[in-house]
C-alpha cells in the first residue's frame, strides 16, 4: 500500500479513532483511492469478528475435531480466532504500510528546515513535505532533479499553513532516480534535501 493513512482504516472500522481523527480521516478518505480500496477490503471484518464471542476464542481447544475431509476448516477457524484476538487486542498494527523513505535538511543561511517522505508509485513518486521557518505569505515550489541532470517542478504551495501540516507534491521521476529536491520561494532557494 502506498498511502500512510491506510493504517487508520482498521482503527476507523473498529471505532477506535477520536472524533477529530475520525473527521480528518473521513475527509482524506473521500479523495484517496488506496484508502477507499482498503476500506472495501476490510469492511466485512468487524461483522465477521462480531459473530465470535470471547468464549469461542477461549474454548478453541474444546471444539471437536471435524472429520478428516474438513481438516482445513479447523485451520481456518483457528486462523480466524487468532485474527479476532489480534483485532480485539488492538492489533491493527499489522495493517501499517511500509515506512516511506524520509529526507530532512536545515539550511543555515535561511533557517528553513524541511523533511519529505516519499512513496513510490507506478507513475513516479509521491512526496509529502513538512516545512518550518518559511516566511509567511511566500509562494513556494519544489524543483526535483534526477541523477541524469533532468529536472521538473514537483509542486507549488503557499507558506500560510499550520506548522504540522503535510504538503503534497509529485514527480514522474522514480524514487531511486531522484538526486535532490530544492525548495524555493520568490526570494530564491530555501533548502535542499538529499538522501
Amino acid at each position: 500500500m502506498s498511502c500512510q493513512h491506510t493504517v487508520d482504516v482498521g482503527a476507523y472500522l473498529f471505532g477506535s479513532l477520536e472524533l477529530k481523527e475520525r473527521s480528518a480521516f473521513e475527509r482524506h478518505l473521500g479523495s484517496c483511492d488506496t484508502c477507499q480500496a482498503e476500506m472495501l477490503r476490510l469492511a466485512p471484518l468487524p461483522g465477521l469478528l462480531g459473530r465470535l464471542s470471547l468464549a469461542d476464542v477461549e474454548n478453541l481447544d474444546e471444539i471437536p475435531a471435524p472429520p478428516k475431509p474438513n481438516h482445513h476448516r479447523r485451520v481456518l477457524i483457528l486462523c480466524a480466532a487468532v485474527l479476532a484476538v489480534l483485532a480485539l487486542a488492538g492489533g491493527v498494527l499489522f495493517l501499517k504500510p511500509p515506512s516511506a523513505p524520509t529526507w530532512a535538511a536545515q539550511d543555515q543561511a535561511t533557517g528553513v528546515n524541511a523533511s519529505v517522505s516519499m512513496v513510490t508509485k507506478s507513475w513516479g513518486t509521491e512526496m509529502w513535505f513538512t516545512l518550518h521557518n518559511v516566511r509567511p505569505g511566500a509562494r513556494c515550489k519544489v524543483m526535483v532533479f534526477d541523477r541524469d541532470g533532468q529536472r521538473e517542478i514537483g509542486g507549488w504551495w503557499g507558506s500560510d499553513h499550520a506548522p504540522d501540516e503535510r504538503i503534497p507534491g509529485s514527480t514522474s521521476f522514480r524514487l531511486d532516480r531522484i538526486d535532490r529536491l530544492e525548495v524555493s520561494d520568490e526570494s530564491g532557494p530555501l533548502v535542499t534535501l538529499r538522501p
